[in-house]
């Protein structure tokens, strides 16, 4: 477990898969992720024992709680981490919207990148954010992150056409 001043990530718990339906189903928060399909709970449970098993690649993925309130309020995670070239994609989410924008992503995240540069010994970690998610634009920005790309018009959200940016951060970057 990953302890900071306001979050705890902790290993997942099955019982957590009925929040992340609940999250996944909600088009506040997936506006902002990939999915753009309700996700069933069969789905949900099927991509826990898949995490579980490591079948679908190495991913390491905490629940977010609220220290305060032990409350389950997201997740993040380092996925397709590649042991070769020591690279990972980052991901978080923050499901419970009375946690956004206060801190508590930027806690998880910075908790998260440092474990994966200090503790699984990455070299780079990669992420990537539609061009309209400007709080997360602002937090890899906060943590170090750099553009490395953008793919135009990739993605179809909110009923126009929206560009991906492809960001990265580098072990040395990091420690500075």
């Amino acid at each position: 477990m990953l302890k900071g001043k306001k979050v705890l990530l902790r290993p997942l718990k099955k019982s957590d898969c009925a929040f992340f339906v609940k999250w996944m189903n909600d088009p506040e928060i997936t506006q902002y992720l990939t999915l753009y399909l309700p996700l069933t709970e069969l789905e949900e449970e099927k991509w826990f024992e898949n995490l579980a098993t490591g079948r679908k690649g190495i991913d390491v993925v905490f629940a977010i709680e609220d220290i305060k309130s032990k409350k389950l309020i997201g997740n993040c995670g380092l996925h397709k981490i590649d042991p070769k070239n020591h690279d990972a994609i980052l991901g978080i989410a923050i499901g419970d919207k009375k946690y956004h924008g206060r801190g508590y992503g930027t806690e998880a995240a910075t908790l998260l990148v440092d474990y994966g540069f200090n503790q699984l010994n990455l070299h780079r970690i990669g992420s990537s954010v539609y061009d309209f998610n400007l709080r997360s634009l602002n937090l890899h920005k906060l943590l170090g992150f750099r553009q490395e790309g953008r793919l135009r018009k990739k993605h179809f959200k909110n009923g126009k056409f929206h560009d991906e940016i492809f960001l990265g951060l580098l072990k040395e970057e990091w420690k500075k």
